[in-house]
């Protein structure tokens, strides 16, 4: 069977203008690709494993696309090496004075080449405009210039050169290029996505690229493709040109040639636009941008990525950036991943591209985190991350789900669990001093049903609150247990003065099967100390609580474990603190990868912390590696599928 081998293709040319471009994103020629559709799409797509291509006999594109120069042959081979070494997709550059000379010769290259690359699983991505400039010149036609010896793309020329870039007089005749491209190809399945410009703003061109940007999205959607289009956020993605091109893009796409923490801080931002994100250069190995570095990555975060170069020829592109005239083949190529002769630089490389994947789990890499503010007065709010590390807030901190119940009306110690219904459960503590609690679902974390209030110690006269209340499917049973933490005066006496003030919690708790109907509330955690937050996984055959040891007299006020074989209990004695020498509560549980992973509260540091362990025995505390929302406090959380984090990301650009 064919490996699908998914090609770039880069058609460059560009052109700037002088002033601003302002108008809305709207205003570009066609719709912009709903959110929904390009994850579709993308779905549909898969991993791409991809690289950028020109042919070893071709110092630049126009060399690769003009007649007497076009290598078929070449071609042909190499991208069979390509798809023998588990690519799927390539990233190719077309010149646009190529398309000037002779457009439907052009064409008909770009439609063989098409054939060949389909021959091969292949299907094709045309990238527009490129402002790159290695060799320091404008493009010209004819025969193209030697590669200087030693010296990193020393060839390569933008298109259609710089200084047509800010030449109005030509704008026409781009319009006409763009047009004739996509038009031609738009209904072509060998085109997987058009890449409208590459690098705008490079070789100093700055923000006068911007307006041919804008401009290509609209000529491009006035050709009515059934392809996505795209332009790759480059530098400084925080920038306002980045903002725009991803604000644009039917897909996000960036380049990255710097270390790991970079790649995924670019990620984040990227992701923030609500929509699937694809990488179109990467790989510096001489900085540790690597295949064993990177491709984890893209898996965790279902990135797809083009790294630069394929095979070593006329570009010179395995020599690093800078690289002086006679300087030899570095021992650490930069680019590149095949010597002239096929033979692999690295055949390690080619083993993690095969076996890279997003895995079977939509829910990789996807995390959310409830989350109140101050008393809980505003209500719910998310957090996300893609590594458990790194907590970033959604709708811009705003609350998703104002309170409507209970006397005090607060929504404070959300807690959300995914049902065995596909639904998401949300129970929270509604007042200091009700014997009741909030409930209410939501498909999505977005759109939440009428809040009801459960008064599950309504029958307890002398009760005085309901405490941080969590729930937990018990799946053996079929049903879902609530439970949270109440005191009631009087009741379990011996502990009352090491409880401090009023307060001796207890845990107590209900089960149902759909919210409406509960049974009676039952004792849940009783080991002779005053008891809060406690909060349930499921690790192998065994249930763990984790819970506050909230005695005072001593003071305790830390994170302790017990265990039981059934959902309901009982549970064992409490172990050893599990957290260090500090007041914590709050206790939310997670497994990533080979590692549990608890949060909780440091309520008197006011931030939070968090230890890890892979066995629930030895403990280390990593609060140091953590970081969250500013007065992020109790809440719980929970692995999502990628298309609900996307859903909430896409809250955050809703309004752009």
């Amino acid at each position: 069977m064919k490996t699908k081998i998914v090609v770039h293709l880069i058609l460059t040319g560009a052109i700037m203008l002088a002033g601003t471009f302002a108008l809305s994103a709207n205003a570009f020629g066609g719709e912009r690709w709903s959110p929904e559709k390009a994850r579709q799409w993308y779905k549909e797509v898969g991993v791409l494993k991809g690289c950028n291509y020109l042919p070893r006999t071709a110092v630049n594109m126009t060399e690769m696309w003009q007649g007497d120069t076009f290598d078929p042959a070449t071609i042909d081979e190499e991208l069979g090496w390509a798809q023998e070494a588990g690519y799927n997709s390539v990233r190719v550059f077309v010149q646009y004075l190529v398309w000037k000379d002779d457009a439907d010769r052009l064409k008909k290259r770009i439609d063989k080449f098409l054939s060949i690359a389909d021959s091969h699983g292949i299907s094709t991505m045309m990238i527009l405009f490129c402002d790159c400039s290695f060799a320091g010149k404008e493009p010209y036609l004819g025969k193209q210039d030697d590669p200087v010896p030693g010296v990193h793309n020393s060839g390569w020329v933008p298109s259609p050169g710089l200084k047509r870039v800010t030449d109005k007089s030509i704008w026409g005749d781009l319009e006409k290029y763009v047009k004739d491209i996509v038009g031609s190809f738009a209904g072509d399945k060998r085109i997987l996505i058009w890449d409208l410009y590459n690098e705008p703003g490079n070789s100093g061109m700055g923000e006068k690229s911007l307006p041919l940007s804008e401009a290509a999205f609209s000529w491009a959607r006035a050709a009515n493709p059934s392809q996505p289009v795209t332009i790759g956020a480059w530098s400084n993605l925080n920038g306002r040109m980045s903002k725009r091109l991803m604000e644009l893009s039917d897909v996000v796409s960036f380049h990255s040639y710097g270390g790991p923490e970079s790649i995924i801080a670019m990620i984040k931002i990227c992701q923030g636009y609500g929509r699937p994100v694809i990488c179109t250069e990467w790989l510096r190995r001489q900085v540790g941008n690597t295949f064993a570095s990177v491709l984890p990555i893209f898996a965790a975060n279902r990135v797809g990525g083009y790294h630069w170069g394929l095979v070593a020829g006329r570009t010179q592109t395995y020599m690093h950036w800078g690289s002086k005239k006679g300087s030899p083949m570095p021992k650490v190529w930069q680019h590149d991943v095949f010597y002239p002769d096929g033979r692999l630089y690295d055949a390690k490389e080619m083993q993690l591209l095969k076996a890279f994947s997003f895995g079977a789990a939509e829910s990789g890499g996807c995390y959310v985190f409830t989350y109140f503010k101050g008393n809980g007065e505003d209500g719910l709010h998310l957090a996300y991350s893609t590594d458990g590390f790194e907590w970033t807030s959604l709708n811009e901190d705003k609350s998703l789900l104002a309170p409507m119940v209970g006397g005090d009306k607060l929504m404070r110690d959300p807690c959300v669990i995914k049902g065995a219904d596909g639904l998401f459960h949300m129970v929270w503590t509604v007042s200091w001093k009700e014997k009741g609690i909030g409930y209410a679902n939501s498909r999505d974390l977005i759109h939440w049903s009428k809040q009801k209030h459960i008064g599950v110690m309504e029958h307890e006269a002398e009760a005085r609150n309901c405490w941080a209340p969590e729930v937990f499917y018990d799946e053996p049973n079929r049903q879902y247990l609530i439970f949270w933490a109440t005191t009631i005066p009087g009741r379990f006496p011996a502990t009352e003065k090491a409880g401090g003030s009023d307060r001796n919690h207890r845990m107590y708790y209900v089960t149902t099967r759909d919210f409406e109907t509960f049974s009676a509330t039952k004792l849940f955690y009783d080991h002779g100390f005053n008891v809060i937050d406690a909060t349930i996984v499921k690790s192998g055959g065994r249930y763990v609580m984790f819970l506050k040891d909230e005695t005072r007299n001593p003071p305790q006020k830390n994170i302790r474990m017990a265990f039981s074989d059934k959902a309901e209990g009982p549970y064992s004695k409490a172990t050893e603190p599990i957290t260090g020498d500090y007041w914590a509560e709050g206790p939310s549980a997670i497994r990533i990868g080979g590692d549990w992973i608890v949060y909780f509260d440091k309520y008197r540091k006011h931030r939070y912390g968090a230890v890890m362990s892979k066995d629930l025995k030895n403990w280390r505390d990593v609060s140091e590696k953590v970081s969250f929302p500013s007065g992020f406090r109790h809440g719980t959380v929970l692995a999502v599928d990628r298309d609900i984090l996307d859903g909430l990301l896409e809250l955050m650009t809703s309004e752009k």
